[in-house]
């Protein structure tokens, strides 16, 4: 009797972290793609870059893309710099260098957080089309002077439908 009750108690766990990640889901129903990496905590060196691989299905609506960043106080600059090349399944590639503002000039941090930590998120391009359906790669290189950037804790790349998310920064 007792292992039929831990069996239904396990069961039942089950059924509720099932039921809470399909409404986590459900809660962000625009999301195409998102994924963040860990930067190491030695720092983010110039050499390794960020890759995001996202499938593209819908060419028809438009979206938007964002370039989400997580730094600590450790961070040393006003701003992070990014060159950002983005591969398309047809092997086309584009280079934009873009600039992300993580404190204003009295050094507040802009992003939302508490304590050390800092998330941002920045519009890298809105209501973009993609021309075709296939894996789109995105790929993130620091571009300060620092050899090894410290105080950037996470990178990371969502893309949304643009459907009423004018509203999110």
């Amino acid at each position: 009797m007792r292992k039929i009750n831990q069996l239904l108690k396990i069961r039942k766990n089950l059924l509720l972290v099932m039921l809470g990640g399909m409404a986590l889901w459900a809660c962000d129903p625009d999301k195409i793609y998102e994924s963040n990496l860990k930067i190491p905590d030695e720092g983010w060196h110039r050499a390794n870059h960020a890759r995001f691989e996202a499938e593209i299905t819908d060419t028809i609506s438009p979206c938007h893309i964002y370039i989400n960043v997580r730094n600590n106080s450790d961070y040393k600059y006003m701003e992070l710099w990014l060159f950002v090349d983005v591969y398309t399944p047809a092997l086309t590639v584009t280079r934009d260098t873009v600039k992300i503002m993580l404190a204003d000039h009295r050094g507040k941090w802009l992003g939302h957080g508490l304590g050390r930590k800092f998330d941002t998120r920045m519009v890298f391009r809105k209501n973009v089309q993609f021309p075709a359906s296939g894996k789109y790669v995105f790929v993130y290189e620091q571009a300060t002077r620092d050899e090894s950037l410290i105080g950037i804790d996470d990178i990371g790349l969502r893309i949304e439908r643009a459907v009423n998310n004018d509203h999110k920064n």
